[in-house]
């Protein structure tokens, strides 16, 4: 009889623990709370606090809800989807996708958290635990601002994490008028208080705008507050100071800068101001653009530049095109309002004058800006002139052919001074070289004089204009020793070449011939 008595104990206290649930412990004292059940099944829900004991007020530290499936015998029902649901923004559920699975007790846990505001708040459970008809259970809460006492109230992060953003209007693709600053308040044990009230002001030089002059922290005790640029560049912080408190705290310095770029600076340049293209394709120039706003700073990162060309093309990242501050095909380190994109030698080649455009927006007006270059020829053709000058306008003495210099009436050394030009009667290109070759005949020559073509003053010049068609050099020419002025005997067996190379190799020979009489 006592070991039946025994037996029956046991089995009552098996089916107690059983219908108490719980992974790892009770599911607790149902406070505020209730249970649904079908035919099939039951759902009872209960608020503990992180002791584990029944509570029903949330604080800054949460409470963890716990719903407990029962079938019909009064059995833990495992691997059962439970979900949470609020009736209002003043608790929050974490995870925030409010469900969880019956554990082996037949109970799902969830955290409650604190969220905006305070009042009254009921939870509600529902489950399918038998069956195919839902079941529901609801417990009430009470949110508080919480006894504990901030002790601090500390800058946590900014948006953009640079704390730097543009001035208003400025703002586009990449770039933002509004920062987003976090703050967070804290007890003594630096455990974040929910539902405090947050005041805020600015500093700064120039107006920046609050989106809101106060906030409430949320479950975890954070608040933030949204900064909007003004039309000056300026930097500014903002004060958050606990409400009714003299606890406060400064944000880092935040930036507003970088506004819309204007014409007035604009500049494009080219790394230099010749190509040559003429007889040869893919010879690359570099063309640069630096953008800045009124203010003088440089304009946002990814402002965009289009160019334009009437001889050969540009090549951009993604076209005729490049980003401030962004990748670029020359493979240059970017840096703030600049960009740049290559030009290239290729037809239409027109007269070897190009011009190269560039055009941006800040969104009100078009800026542009534009520049001149020679695309030139690798084959040189020879004038004789009278002028001296190594650059400048010209007057021609023979026809662009063979060049012939008269010793008749005077055996005394001459001077030949001539005009180097290219095929469309523009320079040719810088350190193009000269030469004497093929001299025969005894005559005596001088060095050429420059013997390479220099890099022309393009300011003072210009591009294509008619004062710089090419340039001047000189060599000085003395007959040979059988020259006699006057002579009855005319020679013109005295020759040279005037050889014209150009920096990719072009080649070409103007030849030279004296006449002069013998005795």
């Amino acid at each position: 009889m006592v070991k039946i008595f025994k037996a029956f104990m046991a089995s009552l206290l098996i089916a107690t623990l059983a219908a108490c649930g719980g992974g790892g412990g009770s599911a607790g004292t149902p406070v505020q709370g209730g249970g649904g059940a079908t035919g099939g099944g039951k759902l009872s829900l209960s608020l503990v606090d992180a002791t584990g004991a029944a509570s029903n007020v949330l604080s800054g530290t949460g409470l963890t809800a716990k719903a407990t499936a029962t079938d019909a015998n009064g059995s833990p029902v495992k691997n059962v989807v439970v979900t949470f649901t609020v009736d209002s923004a003043i608790a929050t559920l974490s995870p925030v996708s409010g469900t969880a699975l019956t554990d082996s007790n037949g109970v799902a846990q969830i955290s409650l958290k604190p969220g905006v505001g305070t009042g009254a708040g009921t939870l509600t459970a529902s489950a399918t635990v038998s069956g195919t008809a839902a079941v529901t259970a609801k417990a009430t809460y009470t949110v508080t601002a919480g006894t504990v006492t901030p002790s601090a109230i500390n800058f946590v992060s900014a948006v953009p994490s640079d704390k730097s953003i543009v001035i208003k209007g400025a703002g586009g693709n990449g770039r933002t008028e509004v920062a987003l600053l976090t703050f967070s308040v804290v007890d003594s044990a630096n455990v974040g208080l929910a539902n405090v009230k947050v005041n805020f002001v600015t500093q700064s030089t120039y107006p920046v705008t609050l989106t809101s002059a106060s906030g409430v922290t949320d479950a975890a005790g954070k608040v933030t507050v949204a900064v909007n640029s003004g039309t000056q560049p300026t930097t500014a912080r903002v004060v958050a100071t606990v409400d009714g408190t003299a606890i406060s705290s400064l944000s880092d310095t935040l930036t507003i800068t970088t506004g819309v770029p204007v014409q007035a600076a604009m500049s494009l340049s080219l790394t230099k101001f010749w190509s040559e293209g003429i007889n040869w394709d893919n010879d690359l120039l570099v063309a640069q653009v630096l953008m800045a706003d009124a203010f003088g700073g440089a304009v946002a990162d990814g402002t965009q530049i289009v160019f334009t060309t009437d001889v050969g093309a540009v090549i951009g990242i993604g076209g005729a095109q490049c980003l401030t501050n962004g990748p670029n095909i020359t493979n240059h380190v970017p840096f703030p309002g600049f960009c740049e994109v290559n030009w290239r030698s290729q037809n239409p080649r027109l007269n070897g004058i190009a011009t190269i455009v560039a055009t941006s927006t800040n969104g009100s007006s078009n800026l542009s800006q534009s520049l001149r270059f020679y695309v030139l020829g690798s084959y040189a053709t020879i004038y004789k002139v009278s002028n001296t000058s190594v650059e400048g306008s010209t007057t021609r003495l023979s026809a662009g052919g063979s060049i012939g210099l008269d010793f008749q009436l005077s055996c005394a050394p001459q001077t030949l001074t001539f005009e180097v030009v290219d095929a469309n009667d523009n320079p040719m290109p810088p350190a193009s070289t000269l030469a004497i070759t093929s001299s025969s005949g005894n005559v005596t020559l001088g060095a050429i004089s420059p013997a390479a073509v220099p890099m022309w003053d393009t300011a003072r010049l210009g591009i294509g204009l008619a004062a710089h068609r090419g340039t001047v050099h000189s060599v000085l020419v003395t007959p040979p020793a059988t020259c006699t002025a006057g002579g009855a005997n005319v020679h013109s067996d005295a020759t040279f070449n005037i050889t014209v190379t150009s920096p990719k190799g072009g080649i070409a020979n103007t030849p030279v011939t004296l006449t002069y009489d013998t005795p």
